[in-house]
């Protein structure tokens, strides 16, 4: 059985022998790099499929079990309806076919697979029509669109979260299967044997938009600055870098004392810095789920989150496995801050409620094995794993 994931892919993050190698940059999400670690590890052959725009031409990459189809993308996609990047991805699907297609997100990855004929479940991580609502700009138009078609020839969807699942209608509901996102079982190994905690709280967020609130964050801090004249704020993620968005608003409204403007990095130092920090501050409006905050829960670091942002409650189980806030309010996120910082107790209670929930409800173990179910309810069939060994090669 091979199975086919399509979606932006991380390739330095993929169990394989050419993590060291000269790897193209592709449009990365690590959690379809996980996804694929988990299938591979059960013994499955898997194709992914995924593009980039540092390439001229396509390129096939194999490791043992494990082969990557990398699609190239042009500037400006979305002024071309994404078609160029569609029918690259669709040859290289016919090229190199997989039995059956795991497409993330519900845009040219799932349309590309969906041309195929190939079966597929596609996996909603966000909702298109709210996402526009909310950024009413062509880019976004053009991907609802892009929704719009992908969810309507599709015949099998997966929702990331209740929250999601709960956004669509009553026909798109009638097809779609709810099976939350998971944290890596790698990510038990990742943790360092003695954290050594900074005195530092986090916020990892990819883009200063209205959406990921990183503005009301900053004022927040600001805040706490007052009564913990040392601490420190670190902004992880895109726009965050010196000089980027975060810092221009933060210099603008004086609130850069103390604030550390890092940027983006790699995932493993990103997950060092929460392990490490004394709390996770996210301060998102809407969330579909939150990956960064169960990874915090994971790495024992306690988190603040908002109490109406989309899937947050639900992740943070109501308010016993993270504190809820007014993302609004800058006083209600450094209140609760504040009280974690101030209370060991509390602090304790919520580190081992955290890491407990997030184990239950959202390990590898739990959630691969409902994917794999849902694939085989689908195929009408028991899947079939195919362990093989190979040396690495790259096949152009």
């Amino acid at each position: 059985m091979t199975i086919g994931v399509a979606g932006p892919v991380e390739l330095r993050i993929l169990d394989w022998d050419l993590k060291d190698t000269n790897l193209p940059p592709t449009n990365a999400f690590p959690l379809t790099s996980h996804f694929i670690n988990a299938l591979l590890k059960r013994g499955f052959k898997v194709i992914a499929y995924t593009n980039s725009t540092e390439i001229s031409e396509p390129m096939v990459l194999e490791s043992g079990n494990l082969k990557v189809c990398i699609s190239r993308q042009k500037p400006q996609p979305g002024r071309r309806f994404f078609l160029f990047e569609v029918e690259d991805l669709r040859k290289m699907m016919v090229a190199h076919p997989a039995d059956f297609i795991s497409a993330f997100w519900s845009y040219e990855f799932a349309w590309a697979a969906l041309k195929t004929g190939k079966p597929t479940v596609v996996s909603l991580h966000d909702v298109a029509f709210q996402i526009l609502r909310k950024i009413p700009d062509m880019f976004r138009l053009v991907r609802w669109m892009i929704n719009y078609i992908v969810v309507s020839k599709a015949d099998f969807l997966l929702a990331n979260s209740a929250y999601t699942y709960n956004q669509l209608d009553r026909q798109t509901k009638s097809k779609t299967r709810v099976i939350d996102n998971f944290y890596p079982s790698t990510l038990h190994q990742r943790l360092a044997a003695t954290a050594q905690k900074g005195n530092y709280i986090i916020t990892v967020a990819q883009g200063f938009t209205h959406r990921k609130n990183i503005e009301t964050g900053l004022q927040a801090f600001g805040l706490l600055r007052r009564q913990f004249p040392d601490l420190e704020y670190y902004l992880v993620g895109v726009d965050s870098e010196e000089g980027g968005l975060a810092q221009q608003y933060a210099q603008k409204q004086n609130l850069t004392d103390g604030v550390r403007f890092m940027g983006p990095m790699p995932y493993d130092e990103v997950f060092r810095l929460i392990q490490n920090a004394q709390v996770l501050l996210h301060p998102s409006r809407e969330e579909s789920f939150g990956m960064v905050l169960l990874e915090a829960m994971v790495a024992r670091t306690p988190t603040v989150g908002g109490k109406n942002s989309g899937y947050i409650p639900h992740l943070l189980d109501y308010g016993k496995a993270g504190l809820l806030c007014d993302v609004e309010s800058p006083d209600s996120m450094a209140t609760e801050v504040g009280r974690l910082l101030s209370d060991r107790e509390l602090y304790q209670t919520l580190v081992d409620e955290g890491y407990t929930y997030a184990e239950e409800n959202f390990s590898e173990n739990v959630i691969v094995d409902r994917h794999l179910k849902y694939y085989s309810e689908i195929l009408g069939k028991p899947l079939q794993p195919a362990v093989q060994s190979g040396k690495p090669k790259q096949v152009a």
